[in-house]
This record gives structure tokens, C-alpha cells and sequence, in this order.
């Protein structure tokens, strides 16, 4: 299927398996690893992103369900040479995703 999408402030558009996962898109197709799949089953939270603001786990959205919005992973916070709030505090309370 035909997918359009905004990833961190860019537009994405392309050609996607039906049953590919959001997480799957992010991490293999569009290179952004600080995704993290984890459990696999959105309990440990380690896929989560901003979707039109709201947070969610990448790994139970096919990546299809994503048409129209606009994405934020964690590459997408701050600012070059300046760490976002959850950034910042992931390092500041060492922090880590699974």
C-alpha cells in the first residue's frame, strides 16, 4: 500500500507490505534505530513514539495506520548540540530502553 507520513519534520511517502509494523518502517526502512523493539508486545515501552502528538507503541500500529501523520521518534527531540527535556533527562537518571 501507499503510505504518506511526516517523520521528525520530513515527509515520507513510499510503498509498504500491508502487515509491516510501525516500529519495522522506522528502524529497517527508514534507518532509525533509536526505536527500540522490546517485548514485542507494547508492554515495555521501548518502541514508543509521538504519533500527532500522542504516545505510542510503534510495535502493535502497522505502519499503514500511520497515513496522514506526523511522527516523532527520538531522533526527531532536540536540537543539533542540544538535548531535548526527555532526552536530558534519560541521561540525567541514566536511563536506558530495552
Amino acid at each position: 500500500m501507499k503510505l504518506t507520513i511526516v517523520v521528525n519534520g520530513r515527509p515520507w511517502s513510499g510503498d509498504v507490505p500491508v502487515r509491516l509494523t510501525l516500529s519495522d518502517l522506522l528502524r529497517d526502512r527508514l534507518g532509525l534505530t533509536g526505536t527500540h523493539v522490546g517485548c514485542e508486545q507494547g508492554v515495555c515501552g521501548a518502541c514508543t513514539i509521538l504519533a500527532d502528538g500522542l504516545a505510542v507503541r510503534s510495535c502493535l500500529l502497522l505502519a499503514v495506520q500511520a497515513e496522514g501523520m506526523q511522527l516523532t521518534t527520538i531522533e526527531g527531540m532536540g536540537a543539533p548540540g542540544r538535548l531535548s527535556d526527555l532526552q536530558a533527562a534519560f541521561l540525567r537518571h541514566r536511563a536506558f530502553q530495552c
